[in-house]
């Protein structure tokens, strides 16, 4: 049963909150969240479209937790004041989300690829032409995507802080999965629960991220952060292709899967999440997640953490100062802290 009373209906308490609780953009460039709310706007768009081909995670969570995103917009609504929240997703994905359409004012846009980013779902749903150098906000419309309305739901509601991160792993792997694990999770460590063809490994690249805008990471060294929506499996060929057949941003997500020769990854269809929180064991946690600046470590190596402790501290300053763009850091889980360097921490349980 969802709890149905937010902690505080105070805007400058709830802004404060998603600092607190170290709330970003769950994907891109990992916005700090509270920012977006210390002037709100009129209209609240929550962006369901994953485009980028092969993304499934954020409808599958929307779906699931339909009562909690009922909740927290509802009460976005009352505390900020918005009069109109619109939640924009793919025609493609109109069965889908079907059964929400009487809980929700679901706007479907063409299943382009649209880059899945502010301003083409802002233009596609509210016409407003957002120039290169500008953003919604400027133009009254406030966006996030739907787990970082669910990480408000958690802070709001909860009282919880971001420790957690739901993230598509598909690609030449065993199986294709949506995962919930702990923010720090080994990128090794999914790839060794997901199943990789170890045969032929030594010509597999992973993209943190999907094949458009993904960046390629090293797979011994690379950890899930808070931006993390996918870990895209596939062959080295792929950054050539990309390059040299240049996908547009104005086709349709299987001509661009075709082009780059990965369309078989389009089609799954994943019917639950793979909770396996409990069984990460070690964590590293990067003290920069988010666009701004990085929060500065509270821990020393050999000290003991909670779950929910407050390991990394944000940037002290004025919340509109947009020098201190920062937030907190939290551990994911009860552990030892096993190391400290400038960038990250590491953590195990």
């Amino acid at each position: 049963m969802a709890k149905t009373e937010p902690l505080t209906r105070d805007p400058q308490e709830v802004v404060r909150l998603f600092r607190e609780m170290g709330l970003v953009g769950a994907g891109g460039a990992g916005f700090p969240t509270y920012y977006k709310y210390l002037k709100p706007t009129p209209i609240l768009i929550v962006n369901a479209e994953e485009g980028e081909p092969g993304f499934q995670a954020n409808k599958l969570l929307l779906v699931n937790h339909a009562e909690e995103f009922e909740l927290i917009l509802n009460a976005l609504k009352e505390i900020f004041r918005f009069e109109r929240i619109y939640i924009g997703a793919k025609e493609k994905d109109r069965e889908k989300l079907a059964p929400l359409e009487k809980r929700f004012n679901i706007v479907y846009t063409p299943s382009l690829y649209g880059m899945g980013e502010e301003r083409w779902l802002t233009k596609a749903i509210t016409g407003i032409q957002i120039p290169p150098d500008k953003y919604p906000p400027a133009f009254g419309v406030t966006v996030n995507n739907v787990e970082t309305v669910y990480n408000m739901y958690r802070a709001l509601f909860l009282g919880k802080p971001v420790t957690q991160k739901y993230l598509n792993v598909y690609g030449e792997v065993a199986e294709p999965r949506v995962y919930l694990a702990p923010v720090g999770t080994y990128v090794m460590d999914l790839l060794g629960m997901t199943g990789v063809n170890t045969k032929n490994s030594h010509n597999l690249i992973c993209i943190d991220g999907g094949p458009m805008m993904g960046a390629r990471v090293n797979v011994g060294e690379a950890a899930v952060r808070k931006t993390t929506n996918g870990l895209l499996v596939t062959d080295r060929g792929l950054f050539k292709r990309r390059d040299e057949t240049r996908p547009t941003w104005n086709e349709t997500l299987p001509e661009i899967m075709r082009k780059l020769g990965i369309e078989r990854y389009l089609d799954w269809e994943p019917k639950e999440v793979q909770d396996v929180t409990s069984k990460i064991k070690r964590v590293k946690l990067y003290l920069k997640q988010c666009t701004g600046q990085a929060s500065g470590a509270l821990v020393k190596e050999g000290d003991r953490v909670e779950e929910g402790q407050l390991i990394g501290q944000a940037v002290e300053g004025e919340l509109l100062d947009f020098q201190c763009l920062s937030v907190n850091l939290h551990a994911p889980f009860n552990g030892v802290v096993k190391e400290v360097t400038k960038d990250y921490l590491v953590i195990e349980r």
